[in-house]
């Protein structure tokens, strides 16, 4: 059998045609990802060789019949077929020999591509490749090869033509690779088969060990189609009786273990950030689906590389998804306007879509050639089905979270790290995706109560908290001087601006639900400070203590709200009149105001983890005390540039006047939002008259607890207006988190609705919002600079290493066999 592989080899790169074959493959090769400019690898930004191996397999549907065509064809042709015959080998021995010859041309082919990989790492300027990820990609690629390599050996028993025989074997190897996954996806087939259908062809099992993942199903599948063929090539050369049926029991055998492979779940995530590892909450929410669950991506097309890059990672995530889902998630990329015939067909259905909650960017995309710019229309949304009676959800594929390269806050303008921006959005596609997918499944949707009573608001400034909500919970308000509220029926209570005092009542209340296993969100605005205030009086005015009563309760929950104003450098800024112009028309500025700080995680915490900046207005700071048994993580904190005002504190139009107030913002990381979890004791403990327990029990028809029954969870904010919105004049309620001046929309809506979740959902879903992924960005300025030495690099070098391997056997040839 060694030997047949070695003749087979020797026989290749004897002559002429064996290099001329390699160096056009891999000259193009090169060409393909070096220098055009489509598909050029140094065009995509990221050190990654994702591209490359998205085409790969199309370009060995050539070299693979071309190296194959003559394996057998040509024996028999020539009449060489039958000394082989005489050789005290089996045919199974000729074929694996001859097919491991094969296998070794090709991975000649192969491995100075080897030379991409060690460019982009050298070009790498954070990260570098991820080498786990680009060595299941050249295994993947490896398989690949394998099975087009056994479909080119029997190709070439099938004829003594060589065409033919590369006709066939080109054929064949497309059919496989590209057919059943062209036919699953007719909606013909959309009841379920099609999965089946896309199972016994190579694309889904490639792509699934391409993007780094090795899963036992995807191995055993490669090995049995190589197996198929080698086994039907043996049939063809034999002159047994019953080809027919044997054939169709080795077809029957084919499907059964690819079904039954297709049931083992042992995978291994060789990615160093470990992307494809999906949270143990998330798999047990997708062991749980009964029924298919449709995805429609609208991120497809062509996309800018950031974008791009995004596309495939929700591709990949959807695949990872479907393993553990009892292969029910069905993933269809579309672009919603194609085929439409008028532009206003295409208003209609993007006004639809819209109100589903789909969102439309509009990019000025820099054009490959020249500086020339093009408006283009990006669609970053993905709709998730479950069931008909149920309204799809609308899941925003970008991140939340931007993030801004190093500035000076006193200085410069901000500018968004969009490469960085991006690889935030894709770090959260698994937790945006299952969150998606458990609220169309759960059983149960948790009440949401907003608490009124004292004072909170319910105009249109809770417009945008209200319908944030009313999709994906049941919203009701609650009056707190009614009723004793029951856990057992509202899963989690908001408490917004209140402005009169807690009575002790209302504080009993609160705390035996809070005792019963209630969660409650306290948005709280300790001192009264609004920008209406200062419009009204002279420029500045002092900030005064609303005396809510809250105080005692907080405290002994484990955390205090101070009463002073936190200012930070890095913060919003508000329109000024500072002057008028020539015309006599009043003139503008925005200006920095430090009262408006910009908040962001600063620890690791399953809410603002990956938020982009949350804007509070006049927000107070936040003191952790001890609480027995209380864990507390900070969610909301300032950034470097802080300082406290004591109370009586004094807002002004000018609280920046001088060097020595700049010297003044010292602090760092002042709390704002805190996330108290634990089993919480009660504030009224050996305080209470039997009456007022007996009380108690008459109104909930449960005794008073000194001690939470169970486990509970609160989030406190010091201040109120991070979850109002502002109302405009002409538009009606903006959204939550939006500065009309601004015209910028900052996480308040997607941290209050990540706190509601947290707080009421029962899962662990929340895990995966602190996964990272690692940036792996290309030098720009070292490509920039370096370009055409790079592309000479990795055009000529694969080319040279198979001419200097060419002649290194030739040389060896020569010596060994010289007399």
């Amino acid at each position: 059998m060694w030997m047949i592989c070695k003749k087979e080899w020797q026989q290749f790169f004897a002559s002429l045609t064996g290099y001329l074959v390699l160096g056009i493959f891999l000259g193009l090769t090169g060409l393909l990802f070096f220098v055009f400019p489509d598909t050029s690898l140094l065009n995509f930004g990221y050190a990654s060789l994702a591209p490359f191996f998205q085409l790969m397999p199309w370009l060995l549907l050539f070299l693979i019949p071309a190296v194959t065509m003559r394996s057998i064809s040509e024996e028999i042709r020539t009449g060489t077929y039958e000394i082989l015959q005489t050789l005290p080998l089996s045919l199974r021995q000729i074929i694996i020999g001859k097919y491991l010859g094969v296998l070794f041309i090709v991975l000649i082919a192969l491995v100075p591509t080897i030379v991409y990989a060690f460019s982009m790492q050298a070009l790498s300027i954070t990260g570098g490749i991820d080498i786990g990820a680009t060595l299941g990609s050249y295994i993947s690629l490896f398989l690949l090869a394998g099975v087009f390599a056994a479909i080119g050996i029997y190709a070439s028993s099938v004829t003594n033509n060589t065409i033919a025989a590369f006709g066939l074997g080109g054929l064949l190897s497309f059919a496989l690779f590209a057919g059943f996954t062209a036919i699953a996806k007719l909606s013909l087939f959309s009841g379920g088969a099609d999965y089946y259908i896309e199972l016994m062809g190579i694309q889904l099992h490639s792509a699934n060990i391409s993007r780094g993942v090795l899963a036992a199903s995807d191995i055993i599948y490669f090995i049995a189609v190589i197996g198929f063929f080698l086994y039907i090539t043996q049939l063809q050369l034999t002159k047994q009786p019953k080809k027919s049926t044997r054939a169709l029991a080795a077809i029957a055998l084919l499907v059964s273990i690819t079904v039954a492979g297709s049931l083992i779940s042992n995978r291994l995530d060789l990615t160093e950030d470990k992307r494809f590892t999906l949270s143990s909450s998330t798999v047990d929410l997708l062991e749980k689906i009964d029924s298919t669950i449709t995805v429609e991506v609208f991120l497809t097309g062509e996309l800018p590389t950031d974008y791009k890059k995004l596309s495939i990672a929700t591709n990949d995530i959807l695949a990872s998804f479907n393993n553990y889902a009892n292969n029910q998630i069905r993933v269809i990329f579309r672009n919603p306007g194609e085929g439409l015939p008028n532009d206003t067909a295409k208003a209609v259905l993007y006004d639809s879509l819209q109100k589903m909650g789909v969102v439309f960017e509009q990019l000025n995309v820099e054009q490959s050639t020249g500086d020339a710019t093009i408006n283009q229309l990006i669609i970053p949304t993905a709709l998730v089905y479950y069931q008909k009676n149920q309204l799809p959800i609308a899941v925003d594929l970008r991140s939340s979270r931007k993030i801004y390269k190093q500035f000076n806050v006193l200085t410069e303008e901000p500018q968004e790290d969009i490469e960085a921006t991006r690889n935030a959005a894709e770090a959260l596609l698994e937790n945006k995706f299952a969150t998606a997918i458990d609220k169309l499944i759960r059983k149960e949707v948790p009440t949401i109560a907003y608490v009124v009573g004292n004072g909170e608001p319910t105009d249109l400034t809770v417009n945008d908290l209200g319908e944030s909500l009313r999709n994906d919970y049941r919203l009701g308000i609650f009056d707190l001087k009614q009723a004793y509220p029951d856990p057992s029926v509202i899963k989690t209570m908001i408490i917004v601006k209140p402005k009169q005092p807690f009575t002790e009542e209302d504080l009993l209340k609160l705390d035996q639900y809070v005792m019963n296993g209630g969660n409650i969100i306290w948005f709280i605005d300790k001192l009264h400070a609004e920008l209406d205030s200062l419009k009204r009086t002279e420029g500045q005015y002092t900030a005064f203590d609303r005396g809510l009563g809250l105080d005692e309760l907080l405290f002994k929950y484990g955390v205090r709200i101070n009463g002073d104003l936190l200012q930070d450098l890095n913060c919003s800024k508000i329109p000024l009149v500072i002057g008028k112009n020539p015309d006599g028309s009043i003139r503008m500025q925005r200006v920095p105001w430090p009262y408006y700080p910009l908040l962001s995680a600063r620890t690791p915490n399953p809410i603002s983890a990956n938020l982009d900046r949350v804007l509070p207005i006049f927000p107070s700071s936040i003191d952790t005390v001890m609480a027995k048994g209380i864990q507390k993580t900070i969610l909301l904190a300032s950034d470097t540039n802080s300082r406290i005002l004591p109370s009586p504190a004094l807002v002004s139009l000018n609280s920046v006047q001088s060097q020595e107030d700049l010297y003044s913002f010292n602090k760092s990381f002042v709390p704002v939002a805190v996330l108290l979890e634990g089993t919480f004791s009660s504030l009224f403990s050996n305080r209470l008259s039997k009456a007022v327990m007996d009380s108690v029990k008459a109104n909930t028809g449960k005794p008073y607890l000194s001690k939470a029954a169970k486990a509970g969870k609160q989030i406190v904010v010091a201040d109120g207006d991070i979850v109002t919105n502002e109302v405009s004049n002409t538009t009606g309620p903006l959204p939550m988190g939006l500065i009309q001046m601004e015209n910028y929309r900052f996480a308040n809506k997607a941290f209050f609705l990540n706190s509601i979740d947290y707080l009421s959902s029962d899962n662990s879903l929340f895990e995966s919002r602190n996964k990272t992924v690692v940036l792996r960005l290309l030098n720009k300025q070292k490509l920039q600079e370096q370009k055409t030495i790079w592309q000479l690099i990795n055009v000529l070098l694969p080319v040279v290493l198979v001419l200097i391997i060419g002649y290194l056997f030739q040389w060896w040839r020569k010596r060994r066999y010289s007399i």
